[in-house]
């Protein structure tokens, strides 16, 4: 049981995304599932579950106020199930987006209204790797899955919706502008 290197990570989620297109307007997540899961049936049961191990954790350490705000602001709402699909779509853009949103949710103005994104909600992604290992006919212990103890409630500070555009003006602004 263990994570994957961040950099292997973070590298495949990359290749996973090497067809996106700013000027297709639909299309760009199909593409990316499609290479996500080819890339994964390409390693070992071991190593699916390594990236799936740090997926998880990944996506744990983005339970958070703000990026659920930043998720409810850019979809004109956002209830557990959408804030969970939110977080997948965070992870599925790669690095330097998640690395970014993570240090500032404002950071999201400029990458959830670009060309090329379709939603902010990306369901499937978080599956994928489970889709796999499934295929593998690998189980949990095959595949070093690590059993992650989801937080009781988001990190930070809890916000309602009187707060949202004073607390974050760029993400409100960019959805008045862009959104739909």
């Amino acid at each position: 049981m263990a994570l994957m290197n961040l950099e292997r990570f973070w590298d495949i989620i990359a290749q996973s995304r090497s067809d996106f297109d700013p000027n297709r307007r639909d299309g760009n997540m199909d593409s990316q599932v499609t290479h996500l899961r080819e890339l994964l049936s390409e390693l070992s049961a071991k190593e699916v579950g390594s990236f799936d191990n740090t997926f998880t954790k990944l996506y744990h350490d983005a339970y958070r106020w703000d990026l659920w705000a930043a998720g409810y602001i850019i979809e004109g709402g956002c209830g557990d199930d959408g804030f969970t699909d939110f977080r997948y779509w965070l992870i599925s853009m790669g690095r330097e987006v998640y690395d970014n949103a993570m240090a500032d949710v404002e950071s999201l103005a400029t990458v959830a209204f670009a060309p090329g994104i379709e939603v902010t909600r990306f369901e499937e992604f978080g599956y994928i790797a489970r889709d796999v290992l499934r295929r593998m006919d690998a189980s949990d212990d095959d595949a070093g899955i690590m059993q992650f103890e989801h937080p009781t409630s988001p990190a930070g500070e809890e916000w309602d919706d009187d707060d949202l555009r004073t607390r974050y003006p760029k993400l409100t602004a960019a959805e008045t502008q862009y959104g739909a």
